[in-house]
């Protein structure tokens, strides 16, 4: 007979499926009790997470809940230690909700028989929330719940509540990290029909102006020798390229990107397709100069894709657009952590969002440059700002900065360091100090769109 072990918050028993299954024998969305909670299995366990047995998966009537549930189930990792410094959490899969009666969804759940789960379902289908946002909000709430001081999403109250807060913020966290554990919270409150408590994060703090660095700076963080393995080097000169010359949202733009948002024409000009999840995954295209897009002998999309991606690829990799050595898409959560890391080796006060205020600063400067005066629409357009006061925002440092360096940034930054008598980009690579790239020579007809049908 098969077996699971089931958890409980001070304790593990040993149970067989069957005797779930007994235990679980009412049926969800029955029309006597609007507020029953979702998924019969899971109801049945105190904490988040299950040992993944697919022979206890009884969906209801409803078919595609059990369907759901199967995938979801492969995600989920075992029972954390709270001693224990928590690992990754995997991304949700992605569902439909299309696929979903509204009608057959209960209205509230209820927390003692709730799984994380079901409250991110709760989010999406009732609150409304974006898949980027419910991630965001569990990643929290896992870390919470796994604290040294944690917080009982089971069984959630004001005083529990208060004492993880409080015990955070004496500790150090910010405005952001409460506010977000705040956030959290309030998803599960609202899940549970309970009426938000009356709490309030400490204010935001005025920030402190960031220094940046000038384009010498950047220029040596986009050769510089981060690792002697000579993809994961290429990977993260290629990054801090793209980054500070298109100015993603970092790091969820960049783990967006797939193979077909990049297009190339008969002349190697083209556009690239980004996708916002900051606006609910809302799109807008800029046309990088050929540097960026597709030259032979600079840190390009198309030298990327040609010539560096296909010698990690794999049946993990997908269409992502960047992947690991390992072969695997990058991820949000630990593109954010790498950058910081290797950036540091180069500018120790590095952030990885300094790369999208840079390209802000880098950006007006150069409308300032070409045009006599700072324009903030054109900027703001690249950007994707949703309001151009945003952008208004970076002309106070642009004029700063402009006086320091009177030229145009980013041409400065991809000024030609092509050398000829090289033919391979190994050999390039090794001579960090003088950076070189190989004349890749690339000849193409009609458009080139990359993914799905296309190269």
């Amino acid at each position: 007979m098969n077996t699971l072990a089931v958890w409980s918050s001070d304790s593990i028993s040993i149970r067989a499926p069957s005797e779930i299954k007994e235990a679980n024998s009412y049926k969800p969305f029955s029309e006597a009790d609007l507020n029953q909670t979702t998924i019969n299995f899971f109801n049945d366990q105190y904490d988040s997470h299950s040992t993944n047995s697919k022979k206890v998966l009884v969906g209801g009537k409803n078919k595609v809940w059990k369907q759901f549930l199967e995938e979801l189930g492969k995600n989920h990792i075992k029972q954390p230690n709270p001693q224990l410094e928590v690992k990754e959490m995997e991304v949700l899969p992605e569902y439909e909700i299309n696929q979903f009666k509204r009608t057959d969804f209960p209205i509230t759940l209820k927390p003692g028989k709730s799984s994380f789960s079901d409250v991110a379902l709760h989010a999406q289908l009732r609150q409304r929330l974006s898949k980027n946002t419910i991630e965001k909000h569990l990643r929290y709430a896992r870390f919470m719940e796994t604290h040294e001081v944690p917080v009982n999403f089971r069984n959630p109250n004001f005083r529990n509540f208060i004492n993880h807060m409080d015990f955070r913020e004496q500790s150090g966290a910010g405005y952001s990290a409460l506010r977000h554990e705040w956030d959290a919270m309030k998803m599960f409150l609202r899940a549970y029909n309970v009426s938000l408590w009356d709490y309030k994060p400490p204010r935001k703090k005025t920030p402190k102006p960031r220094n940046l660095p000038l384009p010498d700076t950047v220029y040596r963080m986009m050769h510089f020798k981060y690792s002697d393995d000579i993809y994961e080097n290429a990977l993260f000169q290629y990054l801090f390229t793209l980054g500070f010359t298109i100015g993603f949202r970092v790091p969820s733009e960049i783990c967006e990107l797939k193979l077909e948002d990049v297009f190339l024409d008969d002349n190697l000009t083209g556009f690239l397709i980004i996708t916002e999840t900051k606006k609910r995954k809302s799109t807008r295209t800029v046309t990088p100069r050929k540097q960026i897009l597709s030259s032979p002998t600079h840190k390009s999309l198309k030298n990327y894709i040609d010539h560096w991606r296909p010698k990690v690829v794999n049946q993990f990799s997908g269409d992502a657009l960047f992947l690991w050595k390992s072969g695997k898409p990058i991820t949000v959560r630990t593109l954010g952590h790498k950058l910081s890391e290797q950036g540091k080796k180069v500018w120790k006060p590095f952030q990885p969002y300094d790369m999208r205020r840079w390209c802000a600063i880098a950006r007006l400067i150069e409308t300032k440059v070409e045009h006599g005066t700072f324009d903030e629409f054109e900027v703001c357009d690249w950007l994707g700002h949703t309001d151009v006061k945003t952008t208004m925002i970076y002309i106070k440092d642009a004029k700063k900065y402009y006086k320091r360096a009177p030229y145009n940034w980013l041409k400065r930054i991809l000024k030609n360091h092509y050398k000829k008598n090289v033919m391979t980009e190994e050999n390039a690579l090794k001579n960090q100090d003088n950076p070189i790239l190989p004349p890749f020579r690339m000849e193409t007809t009609g458009v080139i769109k990359y993914g799905g049908t296309g190269i």
